[in-house]
């Protein structure tokens, strides 16, 4: 496999044509920073961006981040990201199946303080689909779907323990649902604006396992 090395706030990020990472992966670790001495899970994870994010912040670096991917390729970008700026003590890569409990019993039923994921964007039969497969993976709801993601996070998720995602605007009132009946109340949602018009173009999410109602919106 071919791979880039992209310096990011002094850590050597690898990263192919295939796997490689966007704003919303960037606003996604923004969004959840501050995670500090917590267990913390990033389900498609894909080049591992968000983990290494969270590491990478010293005053509020994560007890322990598991980086959760089905694709190989993008499961050996993580392995040598971690490798070669020795984040090993806090990155673990489970390479695996989210939807299945083999892969998520080793980390824990209801131990984890967060859990962070930027899944697929697109439904199944949406139309024409661009890219490789491992593109196209990444962006459509061909392996995982985000019931999928939601149900893993519940599975889990301590009590109290948060649910942060990013996704694109139309698939917002779906999102809000399924978060409700797998018991992770919305607690926050920050719009993300499109450059071109003045509609929502994604959109951040954080909620609560088995938390209260109510929720703040703003704009980013």
């Amino acid at each position: 496999m071919e791979y880039e090395v992209f310096g990011f706030k002094g850590i050597k990020l690898f990263i192919s044509e295939e796997h490689r990472f966007g704003t919303d992966s960037l606003l996604l670790g923004e969004f959840a920073a501050g995670s500090k001495r917590m267990t913390v899970v990033d389900l498609c994870s894909g080049c591992g961006i968000v983990p290494v994010l969270l590491s990478g912040n010293s005053k509020n670096t994560p007890k322990k981040i598991y980086a959760v991917e089905i694709q190989s390729q993008a499961a050996d970008l993580i392995r040598q990201t971690v490798h070669e700026n020795n984040l090993g003590s806090f990155i673990e890569v489970i390479e695996g199946d989210l939807r299945e409990k083999e892969t998520l019993e080793p980390i824990g039923r209801e131990r984890i303080d967060l859990v962070t994921a930027n899944p697929p964007y697109y439904p199944k039969q949406s139309g024409f689909e661009r890219g490789s497969n491992a593109q196209k993976t990444a962006r459509y709801e061909r392996d995982c779907t985000i019931t999928d993601v939601v149900k893993a996070a519940e599975f889990l998720l301590k009590f109290g323990g948060e649910l942060k995602m990013c996704m694109i605007a139309p698939r917002l009132a779906e999102c809000i649902g399924i978060m409700r009946e797998h018991s992770i109340e919305p607690k926050e949602i920050v719009l993300i604006p499109s450059k071109k018009t003045k509609t929502a173009r994604l959109f951040l999410i954080s909620g609560k396992k088995n938390g209260k109602a109510g929720v703040r919106i703003t704009w980013k």
